[in-house]
């Protein structure tokens, strides 16, 4: 399913969007982890398993985004969030000082995204064929805390 714009139920995706972001929260002290100092240096990945679950549980596709020469962030500084239906999802912009955001879904006009001075973008998200490792370990627990909501979490992917 994909979705066209207006056509995604906002309640479903926020509940969605915030048990991902509660999920991978359980791994910022796992040794080992890749989202051990979640949300510190995670935004790829976690834009990835978000877009990944949200096609899973919702049947909705997006477009993964990694931008670059932000004026709040240092020279070399990166991040990256997944955007469904005009709107952008990020579970990570608290790493950063000074953002003046609440929450985790945004609209693409709020201030702090519209600052980047470059966006790669990308249709979908990277299925885990296409990872040298994939974080399984942060799948599994956003997939959990997705499933504790009552939302089903269907595997579509083809290994």
């Amino acid at each position: 399913m994909s979705t066209e714009m207006g056509s995604i139920d906002r309640v479903k995706l926020d509940v969605v969007v915030k048990a991902c972001r509660r999920g991978l929260e359980t791994l910022s002290d796992t040794a080992g982890s890749a989202f051990k100092q979640f949300p510190t240096g995670a935004c790829g990945i976690a834009s990835d398993i978000v877009g990944r679950i949200l096609w899973e549980a919702l049947g909705y596709e997006g477009v993964y985004v990694c931008a670059t020469g932000h004026p709040l962030l240092s020279q070399n500084a990166s991040h990256a969030w997944f955007e469904v239906d005009g709107l952008i999802i990020d579970i990570t912009h608290d790493q950063f000082h000074g953002t003046e955001l609440n929450g985790w879904v945004f609209a693409p006009e709020d201030g702090w995204y519209t600052l980047f001075e470059e966006q790669e973008r990308r249709d979908g998200y990277s299925p885990p064929c296409e990872w040298l490792i994939y974080p399984s370990d942060g799948y599994d627990v956003a997939c959990n805390e997705v499933v504790a909501q009552g939302i089903t979490v269907a595997d579509l992917q083809s290994y």
